[in-house]
């Protein structure tokens, strides 16, 4: 996964913010939203919540995971 600056693993999907080295963060648990080319992050449950209307999920849940601790 590419890194969108040195200071931070990535950035939310829906808000946007940071997500630091090391922190929790949240993936959708279906697999066509965890593709190399479409990998999404979430910094908190609301912001994958948000996520959910768009897409046509049957049955979906946030993926607890953590960021790696530095590249």
């Amino acid at each position: 996964m590419e890194s969108p600056d040195a200071a931070s693993f990535n950035k939310c999907n829906v808000c946007k913010k940071p997500i630091a080295w090391g922190a929790r963060y949240y993936k959708c648990s279906v697999s066509t939203c965890n593709t190399k080319r479409f990998n999404l992050c979430f910094c908190s449950v609301e912001c994958w919540d948000a996520h959910i209307p768009g897409q046509r999920h049957r049955s979906a849940y946030a993926k607890e995971e953590t960021a790696p601790r530095h590249a």
